[in-house]
């Protein structure tokens, strides 16, 4: 198991979250990176006021692209690093890429606008900077724009590739479990799981599920090497819960269950596995009462 991986036992699978399903504990420098950056937010929005005053065009057109890029910023850390309350029912059922019917936990459509119009609103101020410098620049500072021009395209292709694939999912079926990232695919047949947990990566709540390799697996990075840490940790599938739209606990809760009952997993493909999972009846001996809250 890599660094940062934790493991349960299957009565304890939440143990390196919060009781409450939340994740990692509250930490200070997170605190402080959120202050910080909603500092400059309120120092941006200074500068509009200021340069208003001043009918000052270009100080208006700095500090609003400025104010906006560093509000969708602080959107995004919020939605990453704060607790937020989601429900244990947004589960559908659907069809998996092999013909099989099963059951499907969303990613969060919220998360993905923080994220997309985050990584847009940085490509065109990038851009912006690029020709700024490629334009009234020295040798010196065409080289840093080609520099940071090729970053950009870059991030550019990550971006088309994030929106063309549209929003991900975890989904289980009676053939296994498929996890669609941001831009990529794993799909791991039951047969070669080994442990369903909850893990830690980079200081956020992952659901990680240890897999062996085998044939049956399908993996498609679709975006190579600038890809997510989630891809390159195969064979194992990780899911950062921070993507989810449904609450964390019980998506690790229903894998770890049909991973336990393979007798059950026939259930998936008709309406008994989603009645099981929204009835919470995939939860772990001892925490029926367990309150679904939210998870980050």
């Amino acid at each position: 198991m890599q660094p940062g991986a934790t493991s349960a036992t299957p009565g304890d699978r939440a143990a390196r979250w919060r009781g409450d399903g939340v994740g990692p504990r509250w930490s200070l420098p997170r605190a402080v990176a959120l202050a910080f950056v909603a500092f400059l937010v309120a120092c941006a929005l200074w500068i509009v006021v200021q340069a208003a005053g001043d009918r000052d065009g270009y100080g208006i057109l700095l500090g609003g692209c400025g104010a906006v890029l560093l509000a969708h910023l602080l959107g995004f850390l919020v939605v990453a690093w704060l607790p937020r309350r989601r429900s244990p029912r947004q589960v559908t059922s659907v069809r998996t890429p092999d013909g099989l019917l099963g059951v499907r936990f969303a990613y969060s459509r919220w998360a993905y606008y923080w994220l997309t119009a985050l990584l847009l609103l940085s490509i065109l101020s990038g851009g912006s900077m690029v020709l700024l410098l490629a334009a009234t620049g020295g040798s010196v500072d065409r080289l840093v724009a080609a520099g940071v021009g090729a970053l950009l395209l870059l991030t550019g292709w990550f971006l088309v590739t994030v929106l063309r694939l549209g929003v991900g999912a975890v989904t289980i079926s009676p053939g296994g479990i498929t996890h669609r990232g941001l831009v990529h695919l794993h799909v791991v047949p039951w047969h070669a799981v080994r442990e369903v947990a909850a893990g830690v990566r980079a200081g956020s709540a992952a659901v990680v599920v240890e897999a062996d390799p085998s044939p049956d697996t399908v993996v498609r990075h679709y975006t190579g090497w600038f890809g997510t840490g989630d891809g390159r940790e195969v064979p194992r599938l990780v899911v950062r819960t921070v993507w989810l739209a449904t609450d964390p606990v019980a998506v690790l809760d229903a894998l770890a269950f049909f991973h336990q009952h393979p007798r059950a997993r026939d259930e998936l493909a008709d309406s008994r596995g989603l009645r099981r999972i929204t009835e919470g009846r995939t939860r772990p001996p001892g925490r029926e009462g367990h309150s679904h809250s939210g998870a980050h």
